[in-house]
């Protein structure tokens, strides 16, 4: 039954899933252009303001993806008289956040001071992955770069799933947090009343 459910599940939402560690991608690779640009360059203040812009720019984008899929999900609900299931957009931003906590785990035997081959090159993988964050992670941190410890790339995760998971509940009611997205139609005012 589980497995029915779970199977179903990823038949659904796997287009979804590929387009947020997609998204994911594109910007990692944007994020660490800027980051070694500012790092070339010796500007540690530029670094930080680069490497928060281009977190809030990858969060902004999942959280559009998001809002959609739960905007979709909120009406087909409503129709049918299901439940919305609001916890949806967490689940699928941690399977599109995956293969990012697979390489966590992979590095996290530097923790306990056993620096594997396997932990080095996964710690590569994962720099370049959430480039977005190289930035923030070359910040020194206790007489060391933060990307030099382990926790950072568990905490770093962290943010898309909340922001997922909070752009499908919104979505799915029809709330935005912003009005960015929303298309703007002349024939309509007032509430959605005619001119």
């Amino acid at each position: 039954m589980w497995e029915r459910k779970m199977t179903s599940f990823l038949k659904k939402y796997s287009y979804i899933i590929v387009k947020l560690f997609l998204n994911q991608f594109a910007i990692a690779l944007f994020g660490m252009a800027l980051a070694l640009a500012c790092g070339k360059a010796g500007n540690n203040g530029l670094l930080v303001v680069t490497g928060v812009a281009s977190v809030i720019f990858y969060l902004f984008l999942q959280y559009a993806v998001m809002w959609e899929v739960g905007a979709k999900d909120g009406i087909s609900a409503v129709a049918r008289k299901t439940s919305r299931g609001l916890w949806r957009g967490f689940v699928i931003a941690l399977c599109a956040n995956a293969l990012n906590l697979l390489l966590a785990l992979i590095i996290l035997p530097r923790a306990f001071g056993v620096a594997t081959t396997a932990s080095s090159v996964a710690q590569l993988i994962a720099l370049v992955l959430q480039g977005m964050y190289m930035g923030l992670l070359a910040q020194p941190v206790g007489g060391a770069q933060l990307n030099t410890y382990v926790w950072p790339y568990f905490v770093i995760v962290i943010p898309a799933i909340v922001v997922a998971g909070i752009a499908y509940i919104l979505g799915s009611y029809n709330l935005h947090a912003t009005n960015i997205l929303i298309p703007k139609n002349p024939d309509v005012k007032n509430n959605g009343r005619s001119k």
